[in-house]
Formats: C-alpha cells, sequence, structure tokens
C-alpha cells in the first residue's frame, strides 16, 4: 500500500469568468496565494467587456486560492 498513488482526483481545468477591469484583484489573490498555478486569460466572444481566466486546479494551494476568488470577489468559476 505505501507505494500506490494517493492521488485520487485527476486535476481540472476551470475559467473565472470577470469583467476586465477586475483584472488586477485577480491577480492580488492569485500573488497572495503565490502564484500556485498557469494562468491563460481569454476575452469573451459574446461581451467584449469579460473575460475568462483558465487554470488547472491540480493542488492545495489551487484549491485555497480559487475558494478566496469565490469569496472575496463574488465571482463565477465554471468546468471546461
Amino acid at each position: 500500500m505505501q507505494n500506490q498513488n494517493l492521488n485520487l482526483f485527476k486535476p481540472r481545468r476551470v475559467a473565472a469568468k470577470i469583467h476586465y477591469s477586475m483584472i488586477s484583484q485577480f491577480m492580488f489573490v492569485w500573488i497572495k496565494h503565490s502564484r500556485p498555478c498557469d494562468l491563460k486569460v481569454q476575452r469573451s466572444q459574446q461581451n467584449p467587456e469579460l473575460l475568462g481566466i483558465c487554470f488547472e486546479v491540480a493542488n492545495n494551494d489551487t484549491i485555497d486560492m480559487m475558494c478566496d476568488l469565490k469569496n472575496s470577489l463574488k465571482i463565477d468559476i465554471i468546468d471546461l
């Protein structure tokens, strides 16, 4: 049992939907959590004022950051 891989969950890709004016607030939270993941920023095709910030949830630090984003910025985070 000691040699078994204890990773029960696979990493998942998510996107945070934000207004473009909130990008500095998002980056503040990302830096506060010591940049736990890579980010990819994309404009929305339907609404030019919205951005999708995509990242992979693969560790506990990223989970903590995601919870902080949801609570402090009141944003939606969707699975991709």
